[in-house]
């Protein structure tokens, strides 16, 4: 079978750094469902555990995020991460023959990205957009890995981005968690025994309608139409995360590694889904590994949604913290759509420039706190 995998990526982060003095002076801090709270003093699972020691910070462990400038929308922040894997490898844009974008939110509501992308960017073959909420860069690497190794692709663009300090009023006490970032990643054939070497994806039903989306005037001019997609959490976003959230990794991760033919220990790097700075930790206790093997952004992006995987794999690899051969573990999780595991063999990857004060760090729980 054809070996597929990433053969470059690349991220663009906002210049803007949001630190968390910013709400002493711009905010007023309205009042929403917090991140998951434990039900008693004592941790009673790996996940009350991994959050224990954030749950008196009123940042929840957050420090800082990247924040897209005003007028900047999701079409622009695309567009700078696709020019740089372009430019990386030195493939013209018309040299790609399929295109997937996940935007989370785009700026036109209820239109995906990827037409306007593909036009800016005169990439050749089809174009579609696909959703999977903050799950969607492994939905889409997974789906481009199939079309490239059935043939009928030879080369795939996926360019992701988050936007989710647009989506979350600022007076939220979740846009303290949350910032914006692209990335976009060319998926094509890899020398054989490398890319791809097992997946497993499950349906996360469970969780919906834990979050909440309506849509809100937009005075900025920034989305077409006036209005933007707003989102929100329900207050049972406490009990569903906290029960949710082993069965989901445990289940995935298995299904990839036995795809794989691989056992945990197997495995050199792993790169979790991370939307808090408990996550990492999380995942390495339930998975039963050495904290140093698990990568984790939070503390320098927060939470970027479906840019997490690309945005962290992309850090790390840059750092010389996943190298060419390693077998790399991703995980991601999107609630009310599906979450997803991959076991990957990485290949000679090309990499885009990093950028200045975006760092990783393998201490899982972040370091530091507020």
């Amino acid at each position: 079978m054809r070996s597929v995998g990433i053969q470059a990526l690349s991220v663009h982060l906002p210049d803007t750094v949001r630190t968390n003095g910013w709400w002493s002076t711009n905010s007023t801090d309205r009042e929403s469902a917090p991140p998951v709270q434990p039900s008693g003093p004592k941790p009673r699972n790996f996940f009350d555990a991994a959050m224990q020691s954030y749950i008196d910070d009123p940042f929840f462990g957050s420090i800082e995020r990247r924040i897209a400038d005003a007028g900047e929308g999701s079409v622009s922040l695309g567009i700078k991460a696709a020019r740089s894997v372009l430019e990386t490898t030195g493939i013209a844009a018309r040299e790609v023959d399929g295109l997937i974008s996940v935007s989370m939110f785009p700026d036109r509501v209820g239109a995906g990205d990827a037409g306007y992308l593909a036009q800016a960017l005169g990439t050749g073959g089809g174009a579609f957009s696909l959703e999977a909420t903050c799950s969607g860069s492994m939905s889409a690497l997974l789906t481009a890995s199939s079309l490239v190794q059935s043939g009928l692709k030879e080369r795939v663009l996926v360019v992701v981005v988050s936007m989710l300090s647009r989506a979350i009023d600022a007076d939220d006490v979740t846009a303290r968690l949350c910032g914006d970032a692209a990335a976009a990643f060319l998926v094509g054939p890899v020398e054989e025994g490398y890319g791809l070497l097992g997946s497993k994806t499950l349906q996360t039903g469970e969780t919906c309608g834990t979050w909440l989306l309506d849509t809100v005037e937009e005075p900025e001019g920034t989305t077409a139409g006036g209005r933007r997609i707003r989102l929100r959490v329900d207050p049972t976003i406490t009990h569903v995360l906290r029960a949710t959230a082993k069965p989901y990794l445990v289940g995935t991760v298995e299904g990839a590694l036995e795809a794989a033919q691989l056992k945990i220990d197997e495995i050199d790097v792993v790169v979790p889904n991370t939307p808090t700075a408990w996550h990492a930790r999380f995942s390495a206790d339930t998975l039963g590994l050495d904290p140093d093997r698990v990568v984790n952004t939070f503390p320098s992006v927060a939470n970027i949604g479906p840019a997490l995987m690309p945005v962290n794999t992309h850090l790390a690899a840059v750092e010389g913290r996943i190298k060419p051969g390693d077998r790399v573990l991703l995980y991601t999780f999107g609630g009310q759509a599906e979450a997803g595991a991959a076991v990957v063999r990485w290949p000679s990857v090309l990499l885009g420039p990093a950028h200045a004060g975006a760092r990783t760090t393998l201490n899982s729980d972040g370091g530091n706190h507020a």
